[in-house]
Formats: C-alpha cells, sequence, structure tokens
C-alpha cells in the first residue's frame, strides 16, 4: 500500500469523468494517506486560465469527482489539481510528494509529463487497462454563458474537519482566480450558532488546513486566509475584490455584503453562486449536504483522546458524568444492557440517606420538610434542584456525604476486582456533579446537550421558568469544561436511535481496550 499517489488521467473529461468512479475504487485499496487527481484532456496541452471551454467543463467536472470520492474513497484524502504547465511557480512554490502514479497513459509519457510540470521523477508508474470506460456519446452540459474569471475572488465560511464539500467550495473559488484568493475562517461568537460547536477545531489549525489544500491544487495563486468574526470579514474592508463565491445556503449573506459595500461607497462584487455537496450516505438525523456538522457528530462515541492502556489497573473505572436529564441515564442503561457493569452514584446516594437517621434529620432541617414525600422518603429530583439552588447548602452536604459514597464505592470495587471484572461504569451524581469521589478515575465520558435544549427539558421536568432553568443550568459544568476533560463525549439531542450509534461506538472501544490489556 502507498501513503499518498497522484491518479493521472488523459482523455475527454466527458470520458473521464464517466470512468472516474472505477479508478478511485481501485485506488482506495492501495492508498493509505492522499491521492491527487489530475484530469488532463491533452496530456501535453493542459487547461489554462485562458481556456474558458475547459475551464467550464472542470467547473462542472471536479464536484462530480468530489461527490464519488465520498462514497468510494472514505478514508483517503482526495484533492483534485488545477495548476498547469503555464503556471511556472507550480514546480518553485509547493513540492507535491507522491509514492505512485496510477494512469491510463503510457508510463514513456508519464515521465515525461512529469518532469516537465513538476520538476520530478516517479520510479512507481501504475498503468490500469482493466478499468470498464463506458462509452458515451453525451457531451458535459454547457451553454453559451462565458467562464469569467477574477484578479481576486474571495470565500468564507468555518471549514472545520476540511471535507469534500469544502474541497468544491474552495476549488470553484481557484477556478475562477487568476491572481488572488481570499479566505475568511469564522470564529468567535458565530461559531456558537453551530452544532457541536464546542467540538470545532481552533481556528489555527482550520486556516492551516484551508491555506494547505489551496496551495496543494495551485500554487501558482497567492492565498490570504484569515479569521473572521462576521459574516462580512474583509469584503467590506477591501475595495478590490471582484468575486464572491457563495453557495445556494449562504446566498443571503453574499447579498448582505454587496449592500453594505454600496453603503461604504465600494463597487459590488461578483455573485457566483454555487451548489452544495450531497451526502448520500446519511443517517435520518444527519444533514443532506455534506457537513462539518455531520463530522463532528460522528465523533461522538469514538475516543477524543486515548488512555495508556499499559498503566491501567483492573478494574478500568470509567467515569460517566454530564447535566441532569442530558442522557446520562440513557447511555449507562445501555452499556448495562451489553454487558458493562454500572455504579450509579445516585442510587448510592439514595440507599445512604435513607439508612442514616441522623444524615437525614440535618437534610430536612437544611432543605425543610417539602423534600420528604407522603411516606417521609426523600424525593431526590427536590433535593437536586435544592443543591443546585444553593451551593453553602450543597458544600454542607457533600462534607456529610461524599466521605460515605466514597467508602461505599470503594467496597463495590473490591469486590468487582475480586470476580476479576474488567470494566466499571460510575454514573456521577445529579448532586455531586463534577465533585471528587475518591475512586481512581482511567477515563471520562460526558454527555452535553445544547443549552437551548437543556433550558426547555430543565422546565419542564423541574417545573420552573426559563430564567431558573438558566441560572439552574449556569450554576452546573460548561459544555466546553466537559469537552475539555472527556475521552469519550455523547449527545443526546438526536432520535434515540443516534444516541444507540454513539453508544455502539464507545462499547466497540471498551472492547478494544478489553483486548489491549
Amino acid at each position: 500500500m502507498y501513503q499518498t499517489a497522484l491518479l493521472l488521467l488523459s482523455g475527454p473529461l466527458r470520458l473521464l469523468i464517466e470512468s472516474i468512479g472505477p479508478y478511485l475504487s481501485w485506488t482506495n485499496k492501495k492508498i493509505a494517506k492522499c491521492l491527487y487527481v489530475k484530469l488532463e484532456p491533452e496530456l501535453y496541452n493542459p487547461i489554462s486560465k485562458s481556456d474558458s471551454i475547459n475551464l467550464k467543463r472542470l467547473s462542472t467536472v471536479v464536484p462530480v469527482v468530489y461527490h464519488k470520492a465520498s462514497s468510494l474513497c472514505k478514508n483517503v484524502d482526495v484533492r483534485v489539481l488545477l495548476g498547469n504547465i503555464e503556471q511556472s511557480k507550480l514546480t518553485q512554490s509547493k513540492q507535491l510528494n507522491f509514492d505512485a502514479i496510477v494512469t491510463n497513459c503510457d508510463p514513456t509519457d508519464i515521465r515525461n509529463y512529469l518532469k516537465q510540470n513538476y520538476g520530478k521523477s516517479c520510479d512507481n508508474i501504475i498503468k490500469l487497462n482493466d478499468i470498464d470506460t463506458p462509452v458515451s456519446q453525451v457531451e458535459l452540459e454547457s451553454d453559451d454563458t462565458e467562464f469569467q474569471t477574477f484578479d481576486t475572488v474571495c470565500l468564507g465560511g468555518t471549514f472545520d474537519r476540511l471535507h469534500n464539500g469544502h474541497k468544491v467550495f474552495l476549488s470553484e473559488a481557484a477556478l475562477k482566480a487568476t491572481k488572488k484568493i481570499i479566505v475568511g475562517v469564522s470564529d468567535g461568537v458565530t461559531l456558537k450558532k453551530k452544532i457541536l460547536w464546542e467540538l470545532i477545531e481552533p481556528v489555527e489549525k482550520r486556516i492551516k488546513d484551508v491555506t494547505d489544500f489551496l496551495e496543494d491544487i495551485d500554487s501558482s495563486l497567492k492565498y490570504e486566509v484569515v479569521p473572521i468574526y462576521d459574516v462580512y470579514g474583509p469584503t467590506i474592508t477591501l475595495p478590490d475584490i471582484d468575486c464572491l463565491v457563495v453557495t445556494t445556503e449562504t446566498r443571503i449573506g453574499g447579498e448582505k455584503v454587496n449592500n453594505e459595500r454600496k453603503n461604504r461607497g465600494m463597487s459590488e462584487v461578483k455573485l457566483h453562486i454555487i451548489d452544495v455537496v450531497e451526502n448520500t450516505d446519511r443517517s435520518k438525523d444527519e444533514d443532506e449536504k455534506l457537513s462539518s456538522s455531520t463530522k463532528r457528530m460522528h465523533l461522538l462515541g469514538k475516543p477524543l483522546k486515548i488512555s495508556k492502556p499499559s498503566l491501567i489497573s483492573k478494574p478500568y473505572c470509567v467515569l460517566l458524568r454530564g447535566h441532569p436529564l442530558s442522557g446520562k441515564s440513557f447511555v449507562a442503561n445501555k452499556l448495562q444492557l451489553s454487558g458493562v457493569p454500572v455504579l450509579c452514584c445516585d442510587e448510592m446516594l439514595s440507599a445512604i440517606f435513607h439508612k442514616d437517621s441522623e444524615l437525614k434529620k440535618f437534610i430536612i432541617k437544611e432543605f425543610g420538610e417539602e423534600i420528604c414525600n407522603d411516606e417521609d422518603s426523600f424525593v431526590f429530583e427536590k433535593l437536586v434542584i435544592a443543591c443546585l439552588k444553593n451551593k453553602e447548602k450543597k458544600d454542607c452536604l457533600a462534607q456529610l456525604v461524599l466521605t460515605k459514597l466514597t467508602s461505599a464505592l470503594q467496597q463495590v470495587f473490591q469486590v468487582y476486582s475480586e470476580q476479576g471484572s474488567h470494566t466499571i461504569l460510575v454514573k456521577d451524581s445529579s448532586i455531586f456533579e463534577g465533585c471528587e469521589l475518591g475512586i481512581k478515575v482511567n477515563e471520562i465520558w460526558a454527555t452535553i446537550l445544547p443549552a437551548s435544549e437543556s433550558i426547555k427539558l430543565f422546565k419542564e421536568h423541574y417545573l420552573v421558568t426559563e430564567e431558573e432553568a438558566g441560572k439552574l443550568i449556569d450554576s452546573l459544568p460548561s459544555n466546553e469544561q466537559y469537552v475539555a476533560t472527556a475521552n469519550v463525549l455523547f449527545c443526546n439531542k438526536w432520535s434515540p436511535d443516534t444516541t444507540q450509534q454513539q453508544v455502539n461506538r464507545a462499547f466497540s472501544y471498551l472492547k478494544s481496550i478489553q483486548k489491549s490489556t
């Protein structure tokens, strides 16, 4: 298997795009990391920015390549190269590295092409003769409109975990630009409108990934990739931007840009609108388009950071944290059904309260008789709310109870250890969420929900106002704090089936740990 390869195909784009699927399927089995794709209608006459007809065809073909790659090369970073021999900086700027070349051309022609275009050679040239290429007389769609290019092209987006939809977006800008591309990468409060925004990569990494991709596909252009904090970014401060590339979803933002430019006495930019790339392999809760939100969803239930099994003693302890009503019980119950022993801190606390009469009197004195029901037993959820509302009383209760809880946990751990159990899941207490439990924890798993969802659930379940729900949630650790410490993350925002998929991934991860230890 090769780490990186170049798929170099020559011939009419109509035929190349019809045969690209089998080529991608073949290379997917042979390439581990990155596959560059170069389509040349004529091997020794590469497409240039002055070739309006072939530029337009290439603009039609590139999205098809990435769309097919999304299903045929899921684990390979596919990049369609757009640079050509006329752009002399190609061999002087960023040097592409590949271990092999897969092609439909004669190897001798390929060696000459490599030397002329990339200033290098490659010993591993694989000519595929057995790829079935359908024969068709259908031409690529075209009309009489010219494929217009511009000196400076601008576009913007979040660009989290660069995917094939982003690549289509950036590639269209590269085809449109003759000198410079300006990219705005969203940061700051604008991110908080995104699904699972807490998992969005740092802006520095996203800027680097965008820059590296653009320099790979066409190193002849100048690139300026900057953070932006609103819908406008540099579009309303730089008058010399000629074209703004937007999607069908962000067209309104482009129109806002032109309105603001007019208000500032600048000329309007040309809006170039492209379609989003469809996500054909999706679940019912995922976006219909290729999106970063879906990629972040796929991180749920998977290890965000991995412990070192060689340093782990048995039983392996996973602490499951999260706000009340955030889905902890669902996750714990599903893992228990899969055979993972679960210790519920709330159940252990209830047993402690029931057995200790002096403790019970203290709680009634501090929190009031309304904390009990008609049978003179604690209504646990009322106690949870009372502690969330009054930190001083919660801390006072913690001093009396946590040592007892720790002792109970340690006793159960000893039993499981003597029985040879490999894994224990400890479901953290709703009352003392985030407090030190006095046990050795190998991993922390966490459940999160968007603040708006949590507020809605608190209002309905605890019968409080929206303002009260917000204050209760503010008294708990934030989603960002959970993400910062969690080895594995869950989000119960979607259907039970989607949460079950997260649990299944987490259980598979637990089994892999068992094998490694």
